[in-house]
């Protein structure tokens, strides 16, 4: 059996990205502290910059994805990872002067959240420049079981060098996490292929083609349209989980944090299993089986009481989250195998400002509904939802085939039809 870690390349953008992870999830807990130990933020402050965090995904996806098929990737990667570490830098470094404002947190905060558009359309479409298509759900996998891994690890190594070095300086370990994954893929020694050509045609007209071939070919329409509303329930439904766990169903903070943590550590496994579960059910089928089957599980978050019935929550989140997260996997290893590398990027970048610009929509609609209705009946609509939500994998080509490499995309890639 091929593994990928025999590859040198592939081990240090690993590195790079466990790093780089751990750090983020430091960042998670350090930048909200700095704004409010340092700031005294309020709450209206505080939803400003969770706002700005996650807006960047419907400004600049599309012309992201446009902006990277013009270019090697790499270079772009490595200047967003010295970019943020000096956003970062800056925050510390004013703070020390005695001259941090909310203004330079919200700028750093659109900063960081231009950098992570670039550097995650990137990514995903860099990875197949060192990986072969073969092993891309291998890839891919590793790359979801450091970030569920850093979920777990990441907040709690956050509190303890916010509570020994201060909320600003706790940042300096994201900054220098980010040094590091540059350095790492700077000594990445794989060449990447330059673009052909470079397309001078205007930016809008590109973006329309990676739209265009996402809604042409009926496999990647399914996951576009099974991934985005799936994302917005999911979001939807975590605007609501803590609620429903403390204030319907009156467990204690602390066991409603054990019981997320629980969650967390099933991601990390589900991450590990994909690629068995891959070469198990065959590159194509795992990827609609794997949101079909699990997705139904969110329903026994309905059943759930403050007694042993709290395993239903437990089975609800663990299983339709670990199901989800194979089928991410599983969807984006699809896009990379199969779509031609001179439109990867849009076509990436489409999906994910389908699927990253609703996490807004989705907070909004799950806090609506549960007002309007309650949070229990609210929880029952998603899990409806979340249940139907892989239907349009189920009555896509997929489901005709085993793998991934019997399937290509249905139109070509360039130049399309008007």
């Amino acid at each position: 059996m091929r593994t990928l870690w025999r590859s040198r390349d592939f081990r240090l953008v690993t590195i790079g990205q466990s790093v780089t992870q751990l750090g983020t999830e430091v960042t998670s807990i350090a930048f909200p502290l700095a704004a409010i130990g340092l700031l005294h933020a309020t709450a209206f402050q505080l939803g400003v910059l969770v706002a700005v965090q996650n807006g960047a995904f419907l400004l600049i996806a599309l012309p992201a994805g446009v902006w990277l098929d013009r270019r090697r990737r790499r270079p772009v990667l490595i200047a967003t990872d010295v970019v943020r570490a000096a956003a970062l830098a800056a925050v510390t470094v004013s703070a020390a002067a005695g001259r941090l404002s909310f203004g330079l947190l919200l700028v750093v905060t659109a900063v960081m959240s231009l950098m992570r558009v670039v550097f995650e359309v990137g990514y995903q479409t860099y990875l197949p420049s060192i990986v072969d298509r073969r092993d891309l759900v291998q890839g891919n996998a590793t790359v979801e079981t450091i970030r569920a891994s850093g979920q777990i690890a990441g907040p709690g190594l956050g509190g303890w060098l916010v509570q020994l070095a201060g909320a600003a300086n706790a940042l300096l370990a994201d900054a220098v996490s980010f040094l590091v994954s540059a350095f790492c893929l700077a000594r990445v020694r794989t060449a990447e292929t330059a673009p052909a050509s470079i397309d001078q045609r205007g930016l809008l007209h590109q973006a329309r083609e990676g739209i265009r071939f996402v809604w042409a070919d009926p496999v990647l329409r399914g996951i576009a349209a099974t991934s985005a509303l799936s994302n917005l329930l999911f979001v939807a439904a975590n605007a609501l989980n803590i609620l429903f766990l403390v204030e319907v169903v009156g467990v204690s903070a602390g066991t409603a944090g054990m019981i997320f943590s629980i969650g967390s550590a099933a991601a990390v496994l589900a991450a590990a299993v994909t690629t068995r579960l891959a070469r198990w059910l065959g590159s194509a089928r795992v990827i609609w089986l794997s949101a079909a089957v699990t997705s139904p599980f969110s329903v026994l978050v309905l059943f759930t009481y403050d007694d042993w019935r709290l395993v239903f929550f437990v089975l609800g989140i663990v299983v339709s989250g670990g199901g989800q997260l194979v089928y991410a996997i599983t969807q984006l290893s699809y896009r990379q195998a199969v779509v031609p590398p001179e439109i990867l990027g849009r076509v990436n970048a489409t999906v994910r400002f389908l699927v990253m610009g609703l996490l807004p929509v989705g907070g909004l609609l799950g806090g609506g509904l549960g007002t309007l209705l309650g949070v229990r009946e609210t929880l029952l609509i998603v899990a409806i939802g979340l249940t139907l939500a892989p239907g349009f994998l189920v009555f896509s080509p997929l489901r005709r085939v085993r793998e991934v490499t019997e399937l290509s995309p249905s139109v070509p890639a360039s130049p399309l039809p008007r």
